[in-house]
């Protein structure tokens, strides 16, 4: 990627660029705050998300650095050597606003973000149509918003293979031809205009980088990078790399083991068990997950005779009505031993 500017930002970086795991390493959690996540980003070495609370790194406060990486992306993606006209003329737009950065006028300067080459009158028009909590107003919000949508819709991953786990160089060959197909056929750019004929209707779909990506390749649902190899695991209703569908606590590979599913996540049984597991009311014991439970009014018991039986009398009561005394908080084989406990 060469140098450039997008968003009126200077960008005077490498060449390539890859995210360290100390940049931006104790950045506070905008979603979950330092109770949370005590001690602020600390990123998972492949799975794109914070060790500490489980959220994105486009949830914390991350510092200018890692924009400037997406920004990049989008300075690439609208070159002025695309074969397409519309591309080129959006290019020249960013250049030409690039270059009149000081010369923008007092309402453009106090928005992160305006679209290029508009005139004073239609850029009002346009940024006072958006609805107040989706304006990219310097500081705001909105700003914050429109950040985290920039980084979901254009994964850096999903443009060049030096922002991969460990790609193999057939699988890097193969996302350089599948990026270059896109750019060339369908990779198209919204431009805003002050409407002053009837607009036809817009017949057929149009799709963010991320989704249109997900038409044609399998994303993994544990790094969120495109599948390019021909062997992935499907489960749980996702895909996943072979050599990330692991449990989401302890990184244990889950290839051919017993597996408890959380939130859509997968776990091993020992750290399943250890998080989330319920404990017996009467023996005070965990139920693993793979052991027979009962469950009744917010309390679990093993399904054994040891621990589901009456109060009073001890008797098994598996397969057998009983009563539950809500004073006593027992359960009971009859009125009569609730009434003797």
């Amino acid at each position: 990627m060469a140098e450039g500017s997008q968003d009126g930002l200077n960008l005077h970086m490498p060449k390539k660029f890859t995210l360290g795991h100390e940049m931006n390493a104790g950045a506070p959690c905008l979603q979950c705050g330092p109770v949370k996540c005590e001690g602020g980003l600390d990123l998972h070495f492949w799975r794109k998300i914070c060790k500490t609370c489980k959220c994105k790194p486009e949830e914390h406060d991350i510092k200018t650095v890692e924009e400037a990486a997406h920004k990049l992306v989008v300075h690439s993606l609208f070159s002025k050597d695309s074969p397409q006209g519309h591309i080129r003329d959006y290019f020249r737009k960013l250049e030409e606003a690039n270059k009149n950065k000081g010369q923008q006028s007092e309402y453009a300067k106090q928005y992160a973000w305006v679209p290029p080459g508009l005139q004073q009158g239609v850029l009002m028009k346009y940024m006072e149509s958006l609805p107040p909590e989706v304006k990219p107003k310097v500081g705001s919000e909105g700003a914050k918003y429109r950040r985290k949508q920039m980084m979901y819709q254009l994964p850096i991953h999903d443009h060049d293979p030096e922002y991969c786990d460990n790609l193999t160089e057939p699988e890097k060959a193969s996302m350089r031809q599948f990026c270059e197909d896109r750019n060339q056929n369908a990779l198209g750019v919204g431009d805003v205009r002050e409407k002053t004929n009837p607009v036809s209707k817009w017949e057929g779909a149009i799709y963010c980088g991320r989704h249109y990506a997900e038409l044609y390749k399998p994303r993994c649902a544990a790094c969120d990078e495109l599948i390019f190899s021909r062997e992935y695991t499907q489960a749980e209703d996702r895909n996943w790399h072979r050599k990330h569908f692991c449990c989401y606590e302890c990184d244990r590979d889950l290839g051919g083991l017993l597996y408890v599913a959380r939130d859509g996540h997968p776990h091993c049984m020992e750290c399943y068990n250890r998080l989330y597991a319920r404990r017996c009311f009467e023996c005070r014991e965990i139920i693993n997950a793979d052991a027979q439970r009962i469950e009744y009014e917010g309390e679990f018991w093993h399904a054994t005779d040891v621990c589901f039986k009456c109060g009073m009398c001890k008797r098994s009561l598996i397969g057998k009505q009983f009563l539950r005394h809500p004073r006593k908080n027992q359960i009971f084989c009859s009125t009569d031993c609730a009434k003797r406990y």
